[in-house]
């Protein structure tokens, strides 16, 4: 009796291209459930958060509008002779957020001196209809909103291309503005009183079926932000990628490690001959189940050492593990302009990104992404309000930071005079519990049974300062307080608070 391979049960699955994929899924889905994607694969466990950049030109400058998209991603997408889309997803820790890849844009357009618009948006869509209206435009938020205000007219320098459901081309004419002919859709639509984008993605899709058919549909998509397919790269852009397909399933992420040296070697090679160092890095692992298992990692500097990158890809894999054995691997990255470091003898030498990334990448598995990285004030009331942000060194962060525990103690007499030095107010998380004596409804005594912790009689208090929210969001913890700043006998500052729902009193810091 035979017995079947895991060949035999299990096939190899042939290479497809991304647009195939999207077409034969948009003829087998129902049109009142379109097909949304924005990346170049379909995925349950996606990491990375989509952001796409249109360059605009006025005149045909197709080879320094591409020499300029280049120099920032490898995915670029062509739009006739004067636009092009690119995915700037990888960019983030090099140049910020979405308004700093723009600016970085807007400064590299001016130096090659192109006269450009410029937009940057969660959808290719939504970028490239903000080029043909605005200047410079960047979205953060909800695409819909962003295009809303548009005039209607912008639809029309969108072409279709013929086929329903699916954007093939965009039709870009060589001035900035839409062409003068609106198409017979925007001409009805016009006539009905509608003037802006937003009134039409606010249509029933069903009655702009009824009287439009697919292709009104299909246009309302675009008015939405939708995009109808993945962004597919040109082919004249060099992509670091490498893949390999397993002959048996890995199922530990041990074994893996070798996998990833045999794809990140070939890769290191390729970057130092191009002078070029990676700015992030993609893994796809394909699985057993005909799923994918997608993760990226934004790089703090560009980086080519194979192994550096191998030890980050593990320890991301360690903290998001993938559900089921895998078969195929496939590791691409971004390229950036390789690193040049020119050290200063009179500043303090720190550590190298590549240890630096290593080391945070350590910490993340161990305690957890949300409990690693630079503190960031809150721009809220709430007392001592902060978030954890990615850790840059080259980032500084001292200037809210410092405002905070800079912050001088109110109407005590040694913060009122002006020759009087800085006070600093070094802040309890969590705040301590002490008990306190109120003689006419203001503290007179202090006392906690705690070394090293002020505490005695008040000599002069200043409050209380009243400060409450979010009473209003069950779903948030609210605060309602009453802070004092008091000199106690023993010679120290420090500020409490009494929680006026719960009626207790707080040591909030010390002034040092």
């Amino acid at each position: 009796m035979p017995v079947p391979s895991y060949d035999d049960l299990a096939p190899s699955i042939p290479d497809v291209h991304p647009r195939d994929t999207f077409d034969q899924v948009t003829r087998l889905a129902p049109s009142e459930q379109p097909v949304v994607s924005t990346s170049h694969v379909s995925t349950s466990h996606v990491a990375r958060r989509t952001c796409f950049a249109c360059i605009r030109t006025r005149d045909a400058q197709s080879a320094t509008l591409f020499a300029l998209a280049h120099d920032f991603s490898p995915r670029i997408e062509r739009y006739g002779d004067s636009c092009v889309v690119l995915d700037v997803s990888g960019l983030g820790r090099l140049l910020g957020d979405a308004h700093g890849i723009a600016a970085e844009l807007r400064r590299a357009a001016m130096e090659r001196g192109i006269d450009a618009r410029i937009a940057v948006a969660p959808t290719q869509t939504a970028a490239l209809l903000l080029t043909v209206a605005e200047a410079t435009s960047v979205v953060t938020g909800d695409a819909a909103a962003a295009l809303a205000p548009l005039p209607l007219s912008v639809l029309t320098a969108l072409d279709l291309g013929g086929t329903l459901g699916t954007l093939r081309t965009f039709r870009t004419p060589r001035t900035f503005g839409p062409p003068r002919t609106p198409s017979r859709t925007v001409e009805i639509l016009q006539r009905w009183g509608i003037r802006a984008v937003g009134e039409f993605a606010a249509l029933p899709s069903d009655d702009v079926s009824a009287r439009f058919g697919q292709q009104g549909v299909a246009l309302q998509r675009l008015a939405r932000g939708i995009d109808p397919r993945p962004l597919v790269p040109d082919d004249g852009v060099p992509r670091f990628i490498e893949s390999m397909e397993l002959e048996w399933p890995i199922e530990e992420l041990e074994p893996l490690s070798f996998v990833f040296a045999r794809l990140l070697d070939p890769l290191a090679v390729t970057l130092e001959r191009a002078d070029r160092a990676g700015a992030a890095i993609r893994v796809d692992l394909r699985l057993v189940d005909k799923t994918t298992h997608a993760r990226m990692l934004q790089l703090p500097a560009p980086i080519r050492d194979p192994r550096v990158l191998r030890t980050l890809l593990q320890l991301d894999l360690e903290s998001h593990p993938p559900p089921a054995a895998i078969d195929i691997v496939t590791i691409e990255i971004d390229p950036a302009p390789s690193r040049i470091v020119q050290y200063s003898l009179l500043e303090r030498a720190i550590p190298s990104p590549e240890t630096l990334a290593t080391l945070t990448a350590r910490l993340n598995a161990l305690v957890g992404e949300s409990r690693c990285g630079s503190p960031s004030l809150l721009d809220s009331h709430r007392p001592d309000a902060f978030e954890m942000q990615q850790f840059n060194p080259s980032v500084r962060r001292t200037s809210a930071f410092a405002k905070a525990s800079a912050d001088k103690p109110r109407s005590l007499p040694h913060a009122s005079h002006p020759s009087a030095p800085l006070l600093v107010l070094r802040r309890f998380r969590p705040p301590i519990a002490v008990r306190v004596a109120v003689e006419r409804g203001r503290p007179a005594h202090v006392a906690i049974i705690r070394k090293g912790v002020p505490n005695g009689r008040v000599e002069r208090a200043a409050g209380p300062w009243r400060s409450s929210g979010c009473w209003w969001n069950a779903s948030s913890a609210h605060w309602d307080r009453d802070e004092w700043d008091l000199a106690l006998s023993d010679g120290s500052l420090c500020r409490l608070f009494r929680d006026r729902t719960s009626e207790r009193w707080f040591l909030d810091a010390v002034v040092d």
